[in-house]
């Protein structure tokens, strides 16, 4: 019996010991189905209508240094601010929003643009897609990378008729009087400078002075 015990134990310790080094070296996979990404992208001029987004892999672990970008390119209608070097994110070709990760996995993009979008925009972590978003509201209805009574008068005739996601601006599935709250809490808010999504004119810098 003591035999049997002692067999045993090494078996079981031999396991404990050989199960890590299994797994030694092999990079954490983010998973589309544990990770966390908000519904829609919801962007301000002033950079103040943050994008959440918490990457953890299969077994729920917050892979921290994971690279997440937001792909814009099938979105023309979307301003994107220049960087004026206080952004924790990069801006890339197409555009592609870029953001690394904290140590609890997560990335709070403050995305400085304007316009709206129905989508798709894809966001991946580490070239894995993790959703596809089919709405991209903003105070800046117009996208002209200021918010001012222009764009409550977009809002207004949106707010009329059917659901329309792009006039949902706080993400809440619903369009009402909080959603022109919303916009008025951003009244003013603006950049000096866009950068146009199309990929044809990327490079060039559209100056608006106010």
């Amino acid at each position: 019996m003591r035999t049997r015990r002692t067999i045993l134990t090494l078996i079981i310790a031999a396991l404990g010991v050989a199960a890590p080094a299994a797994h030694a070296g092999t990079a954490a996979v983010p998973s589309p189905a544990t990770s966390t990404v908000d519904p829609c992208l919801r962007i301000c001029p002033a950079g103040d209508m943050n994008f959440h987004v918490v990457v953890r892999d299969y077994s729920f672990v917050p892979i921290g240094n994971s690279t997440v970008t937001v792909d814009l390119s099938a979105c023309p209608s979307v301003m994107v601010c220049p960087l004026i070097g206080s952004e924790p994110y990069t801006i890339l070709p197409g555009p592609t929003i870029r953001m690394t990760t904290n140590a609890l996995g997560i990335a709070d993009i403050p995305l400085r643009a304007g316009g709206t979008c129905g989508g798709p925009v894809n966001v991946f972590a580490d070239g894995v897609l993790l959703a596809i978003l089919t709405a991209v509201p903003s105070p800046d209805q117009n996208g002209d990378a200021v918010v001012n009574a222009t764009d409550q008068g977009i809002l207004a005739v949106k707010l009329g008729g059917a659901y329309d996601p792009t006039a949902d601006i706080n993400c809440n599935t619903t369009m009402g009087a909080d959603d022109s709250a919303e916009l008025v809490r951003h009244l003013g808010h603006s950049c000096g400078a866009v950068v146009p999504v199309s990929p044809r004119s990327w490079g060039r810098i559209k100056i608006h002075y106010r």
